[in-house]
C-alpha cells in the first residue's frame, strides 16, 4: 500500500470525503460530505495527528457553504550541517561580543563566557519553548538555529536571535495561540535569574555624575520591577554589568518577538485570538503607532520599522490554525492572558 493510500484510509476513519485530486506539487484536495463520528474538532485533531506520522500535514477551509480537506507532503528533514555552522558563528561572534564588556562592573577574565551564556542560554530555551509546544502538538517543525550577527565593537550584538520553522500550521486556535506565547515565556522565565544576578553585580552611580548622553533612555517594564525589589535607591543610575546587559537584550528580543505583527509570536497569538480580520487590522494599527512613536521615541520607531518589513513580508496575512473554523478554549484565553502580562512586563519604557 503506497503512502497515499495510507493517507486515504486515515481520512476515511475520521470524515467522509470525494476522492483527492492534487491541485499541485504533493497537495491534494477533497471536500468534506460529513464526519464519521465525534465533533468536528476532536476528529480533525486525531486526522491531524495521524497524518503528520504519515509525512502529510491537513488543513480544512470552507469556501462558501462547504468544508474542503487540503493536505500536503512536507518534509521532515533537518540541515544539521547548516545549524552546526550557524551555532559556531554565532557562538564566536558573541564570545569576542563579550571582550568589549570586560571594563563593565561585574567584568573580568569570566565576562566573554557570562555574556555567552547570559544572551544565548534564554534565546535557546525560548525556541526550545516553541519546539516543545510544537513536538507536543505533533506540528512539523525543524531544529532551532541561533542567528550569526556581527560582533559589539562593529555595533551589533553578535547575534539577531534564533528562529525555529514551523513547517505546518498548527491544527486549532488554542494550539497556535499556545506554541506562540510557549517561547517568549520559556525565555523571559530563563532571563529572570540572568537579571537578577546582573543587577546584583551591577554599579549604583549617582545620577548627577552620569552625562545624560551616557544613559539608557528605555529600558524594559521588567528590568525596573526587579530593581525595587533588589531596594535600589532613588536618584541612583544602574551601570551594567555584563550578565544585566544580556539579561536587558534579551527582554528587548522578547519584546520584539511579542509585537503582533505577521507572524512574529505574538502575531499568532493575536491571529488564534482574533481571526484574520482582527489579526490585519490590528497590525497595520500598531505599526501606524509604533512609527509615529518613533518621531519622539527612536526605539519604538527601530520596532516600528521592523514590524513594517514583517508586514511586506507577509502581505499583512497569517493563515491562522489548520482547522481554519476553532475557536479559543480555556487553554487559549490563559495563552493570552499570559501573553498580556509578558508584553507589559517587557514593554520599553523611560528609564
Amino acid at each position: 500500500m503506497s503512502e497515499l493510500d495510507k493517507t486515504r484510509e486515515v481520512i476515511n476513519r475520521h470524515f467522509e470525503v470525494t476522492e483527492l485530486v492534487e491541485i499541485g506539487n504533493g497537495v491534494y484536495r477533497a471536500q468534506v460530505i460529513g464526519l464519521k463520528e465525534g465533533d468536528l474538532v476532536t476528529s480533525f485533531k486525531s486526522l491531524y495527528s495521524e497524518l503528520v506520522r504519515l509525512g502529510y500535514a491537513p488543513a480544512l477551509r470552507r469556501e462558501g457553504s462547504s468544508l474542503y480537506l487540503v493536505i500536503a507532503r512536507y518534509s521532515s528533514r533537518y540541515n544539521l550541517a547548516l545549524w552546526i555552522t550557524l551555532a559556531a558563528l554565532t557562538i564566536a561572534s558573541v564570545y569576542y561580543s563579550g571582550l568589549a564588556l570586560i571594563g563593565l562592573p561585574g567584568g573580568g577574565p569570566l565576562t566573554p563566557g557570562l555574556y555567552l551564556l547570559g544572551l544565548l542560554a534564554p534565546l535557546l530555551i525560548h525556541e526550545s519553548g516553541h519546539w516543545l509546544a510544537m513536538r507536543r502538538y505533533r506540528v512539523p517543525r525543524s531544529l532551532p538555529y541561533l542567528i550569526p550577527a556581527p560582533p559589539l565593537q562593529l555595533g551589533f550584538l553578535g547575534t539577531l536571535g534564533a528562529v525555529i520553522n514551523m513547517k505546518w500550521i498548527p491544527a486549532t486556535a488554542d494550539e497556535l495561540a499556545i506554541i506562540g506565547v510557549s517561547g517568549p515565556l520559556a525565555g523571559f522565565l530563563a532571563a529572570l535569574p540572568i537579571a537578577l544576578v546582573g543587577l546584583k553585580t551591577s554599579a549604583l552611580v549617582p545620577a548627577s555624575l552620569v552625562p545624560p548622553s551616557s544613559t539608557i533612555p528605555f529600558v524594559p517594564m521588567i528590568m525596573n520591577v526587579l530593581m525595587v525589589f533588589l531596594h535600589a535607591p532613588t536618584g541612583y543610575v544602574v551601570e551594567m554589568s555584563p550578565l544585566a546587559f544580556a539579561a536587558y537584550i534579551v527582554f528587548f528580543v522578547t519584546f520584539l518577538n511579542l509585537i503582533p505583527v505577521g507572524q512574529l509570536d505574538g502575531g499568532h497569538v493575536l491571529r488564534a485570538a482574533l481571526g484574520e480580520k482582527g489579526h490585519t487590522v490590528i497590525s497595520f494599527i500598531l505599526v501606524a503607532v509604533l512609527l509615529a512613536l518613533g518621531l519622539y521615541v527612536p526605539t519604538l520607531g527601530l520596532f516600528g520599522l521592523i514590524a513594517l518589513a514583517l508586514l511586506f513580508l507577509t502581505r499583512g496575512r497569517h493563515p491562522g490554525p489548520a482547522l481554519e473554523e476553532s475557536r479559543l478554549s480555556k487553554s487559549g484565553v490563559a495563552a493570552v492572558i499570559i501573553y498580556g502580562i509578558l508584553l507589559a512586563l517587557t514593554l520599553p519604557i523611560p528609564s
